[in-house]
């Protein structure tokens, strides 16, 4: 299905257009609410919130392109709202709601590395499934080797040696882009920290 396509199902309300757009986009917002939220599980519900939003109005666009900047500003501006709602409990987040109102670029390199982390999802997904498995639980779900060995009922060490292939995959693929290659490795060495 090309782009006119996805878009001409989108609006008509197809389940697979739907699904199509939801799982290009559901992770990268995550990723960019949780950057300006630092919590997980609101980030989640502020994303599916938003995709709500967008399926109510599904009918307004013309472009994908549109409906990509639809959810990052409707994602960014729950955030805010969010931020703005607890604001009274925490002064740290009046830093971050005053970065968001004022400076495009803060907001652009949240995006920017939204889009990298959906690139390098895209390419885990190609991964063998017990590689991509341990890959998602220590880059995504934050879990220590041992808990993952201990959820899966293998070894610390098979745990390990599918972490080192699974990142030896990546960044040969990763090798064919430098500028990817080094978000990447920027982003394997900050979870071994």
């Amino acid at each position: 299905m090309n782009d006119n396509e996805l878009l001409v199902a989108f609006r008509n309300g197809d389940e697979d257009a739907i699904n199509r757009i939801y799982r290009a986009y559901y992770r990268p917002l995550c990723y960019f609410a949780r950057g300006f939220i630092n919590n997980k599980e609101e980030a989640e519900d502020i994303v599916i919130d938003t995709f709500i939003k967008l399926l109510r109005k599904r009918n307004d666009f013309d472009e994908l392109t549109k409906i990509k900047a639809f959810l990052y500003k409707a994602t960014r501006n729950a955030c805010l709202d969010f931020l703005k709602h607890i604001k009274r409990k925490t002064a740290s987040h009046e830093e971050i709601i005053h970065l968001m109102q004022q400076d495009e670029d803060f907001i652009q390199s949240k995006i920017i590395k939204a889009e990298f982390f959906k690139l390098i999802i895209d390419e885990v997904e190609r991964l063998p499934p017990i590689r991509k498995k341990i890959f998602k639980m220590i880059f995504i779900e934050e879990l220590s080797t041992a808990e993952i060995a201990e959820k899966l009922g293998i070894t610390v060490d098979t745990v390990r040696v599918q972490k080192a292939r699974a990142i030896d995959s990546l960044r040969s693929v990763f090798l064919k882009d430098k500028l990817l290659l080094l978000v990447f490795m920027w982003l394997v060495n900050k979870s071994s920290h």
